[in-house]
């Protein structure tokens, strides 16, 4: 009985560990000579604060360190609500580029990711579903 109750521990404690270590909500883009990874804390995303980082590397696959990156978020009008549109600036820390976005409501929000190196301008734009 008491061999049954240890695998029993056992089992759930594995099963609390999976769920504390739970990846968050990754996409990749590529986008002109950059390939772009975004990475929101929770997933799938929730209304209200949520944690982004945003890896962005060049073709030889190092990090494009140099760039400005900034994060315009939008979701279109629903329902007599009006569209929402916001932006938000980044800062580069151990190569990545991090901030944090406000998702309002839930519903489909768009996420474009602009990227600004050398005077030019790239975006990579996602969908996410917010719960």
């Amino acid at each position: 009985m008491k061999m049954n109750r240890f695998y029993l521990l056992i089992l759930l404690l594995l099963f609390a560990a999976n769920i504390a270590y739970a990846k968050g909500y990754e996409v990749k883009r590529k986008v002109d000579d950059y390939t772009v990874v975004m990475k929101i804390d929770r997933n799938p995303p929730v209304a209200g604060e949520n944690h982004v980082s945003i890896e962005v590397t060049d073709a030889s696959g190092r990090c494009s360190c140099g760039a400005t990156v900034i994060i315009e978020y939008s979701r279109l009008a629903m329902h007599g609500l009006p569209a929402l549109r916001y932006k938000v600036d980044t800062e580069l820390k151990r190569n990545r580029y991090k901030g944090t976005i406000n998702l309002s409501t839930a519903g489909s929000w768009n996420i474009v990711i602009k990227i600004t190196n050398a005077g030019k301008t790239a975006a990579a734009t996602f969908t996410v579903d917010v719960e």
